[in-house]
């Protein structure tokens, strides 16, 4: 007896022609190609997708409207989900999420969903996100941190005053003074923290060498890198730096790490990030592997095409490992 399975690999039998209608209902693009990837079948949703009707592309190679190099690099594992880039008919930019499925008769099914607005959705909110915290970031080093500045040195000049007066309350007023400076050292961390140095093409070692200062304070934290290395798209930097600063403070948070490594290297046109702790606890990175933490973090590494790895080891620690394609402009 058939299955849909053989009605999506043999769409001309007869099972086929059953599910024609519920899979035309889909708001899927269905179209396969064979050895010479020459289109074999072309369905409504495809139609929709692209913008070519199937009598202008049935028997005609793929690429003369699809960018099928990138779709056929990110078909390497097929047994993954595939998102990649490519245009319409009018030239207007699509993203895709692809499944292949290979054929006994040598041909290749490829399902194609459209999830543009759905990309725009996830970057927009990101972005929102990011505004958000460097604008909070922005108030605190703007306006808190000048006020406690503001009261410590006048604690302190009422501290000399009672000095000279011989008053023993001066003592007192000193500390407070000391304490003030304090919150504004922290405020300023905070800030940075939410606000980072501006990720220009050498920022992102900058921003990773103050988070390791910041990190500091709390647990030993060491950043490696040997050599300039610059990152040239900005967007880039700053989601590795995000995934950077989330991995550290779930190691200090979580896994009550106490020795950090932060490692930034370059390698042809690949950067990899890599953040070690020596936790003996697992926090929620690896622990939570469908969490919104990871999620997120995946999404940034997505977003600059790169991959994020979390792996824990008990009696080592964690690892995290993000590695980001940086090409040459």
């Amino acid at each position: 007896m058939a299955t849909e399975e053989d009605a999506l690999r043999n769409p001309d039998g007869d099972c086929g022609q059953e599910f024609e209608p519920l899979l035309d209902a889909l708001p899927i693009g269905r179209l396969s190609v064979d050895r010479e990837n020459t289109i074999r079948q072309w369905s409504k949703g495809a139609a929709a997708i692209f913008g070519w009707d199937a009598h202008e592309v049935m028997g005609k190679p793929l690429r003369n409207f699809v960018d099928w190099d990138r779709a056929r690099d990110a078909a390497a594992d097929p047994a993954r989900e595939q998102e990649v880039e490519t245009t319409r008919k009018s030239g207007e930019p699509v993203e895709l999420k692809l499944m292949h499925l290979a054929d006994a008769s040598d041909e290749t099914l490829i399902l194609a969903a459209d999830i543009t607005e759905q990309k725009f959705l996830e970057r927009a909110l990101l972005e929102a996100t990011e505004r958000e915290q460097r604008r909070i970031g922005q108030e605190l080093h703007d306006h808190l941190c000048q006020h406690l500045l503001g009261a410590a040195f006048a604690a302190k000049a009422l501290a000399g005053a009672l000095d000279r007066d011989g008053s023993p309350h001066a003592s007192a007023l000193h500390d407070l003074a000391r304490l003030i400076n304090d919150s504004v050292t922290q405020a300023r961390d905070i800030s940075r923290g939410l606000h980072p140095v501006e990720l220009d093409s050498a920022g992102l070692m900058s921003a990773l060498q103050e988070l390791a200062v910041r990190a500091g304070h709390s647990v030993r934290c060491d950043f490696h890198c040997k050599k300039n290395i610059l990152v040239r798209n900005s967007i880039a930097a700053r989601n590795a730096y995000r995934i950077a600063q989330e991995a550290v403070t779930t190691a200090i948070q979580q896994a009550g790490a106490s020795h950090l490594t932060i490692t930034l290297s370059e390698k042809n046109d690949s950067i990899c990030l890599e953040i070690l702790d020596d936790g003996k606890s697992e926090g929620e990175l690896t622990r939570e592997p469908y969490g919104t933490a990871v999620r997120t973090l995946r999404y940034r590494a997505q977003a600059m095409r790169g991959e994020v790895d979390f792996h824990f080891k008990p009696g080592s620690g964690t690892r995290v490992i993000c590695t980001f394609p940086n090409p040459h402009e």
